[in-house]
């Protein structure tokens, strides 16, 4: 962690999001991932301004003690080596780091805990922290997300939240388009359009 990033107390017995990742050496990547551009700033061109590319928000919030309900798809190691090898070159860009808190925030489901057994062969959609949506269905005993990610291994528990390990980055540009696919049930996510009748849907 940055030493000028703010971690706030916790409660005891506490187990955040970031020490279930810290503690599996098949996340290690995604760790990585997090840390890596810490503390980089980017250049603009205005001697009194940088762009900060630092996914230390990240650090922060996956420290932070949860007060609500959420899951977060984990992507394992295996799941950063299937990106390929222009991956190791382009996460060091600030598009690349971009590209790359761009992701996080779509493996991340606030407010609600959809378990493993929660899903079934019947294709449906569950609506992520980008307002995107990632498709779920049960394919021969494994529950597959957007017919390409495997989740393998499931229901991890952290405080407030629920873990999914999974076998491929979820990408924001592959999300489910399909109205007709039934939606899991989970609780209103701020911002989102899943009420019509809100004003600024």
């Amino acid at each position: 962690m940055p030493d000028d990033v703010y971690v706030a107390p916790q409660s005891k017995g506490t187990i955040t999001l970031l020490e279930l990742i810290e503690s599996r050496p098949d996340l290690s990547s995604l760790r990585q991932a997090l840390e890596e551009p810490a503390g980089q700033p980017e250049p603009t061109g205005d001697k009194n301004h940088h762009e900060t590319n630092s996914l230390a928000g990240f650090l922060q919030a996956f420290a932070t003690e949860a007060t609500w309900d959420f899951t977060f798809f984990a992507p394992s190691n295996t799941a950063f080596d299937n990106l390929g090898t222009y991956w190791q070159t382009f996460a060091s860009t600030p598009k690349g780091k971009w590209w790359v808190g761009n992701q996080l925030k779509h493996h991340y489901v606030p407010n609600t805990q959809p378990k493993a057994s929660d899903f079934n062969s019947t294709a449906t959609r569950v609506q992520a922290s980008t307002y995107g949506y990632i498709g779920a269905q049960v394919v021969s005993g494994d529950l597959v997300l957007n017919s390409v990610s495997t989740v393998t291994e499931a229901d991890l528990p952290v405080t407030n939240g629920i873990v999914h390990i999974i076998d491929r980055v979820l990408d924001p540009s592959a999300q489910i388009f399909n109205e007709d696919l039934p939606e899991q049930d989970q609780e209103f996510i701020a911002g989102s359009c899943t009420d019509p009748d809100l004003p600024y849907c």
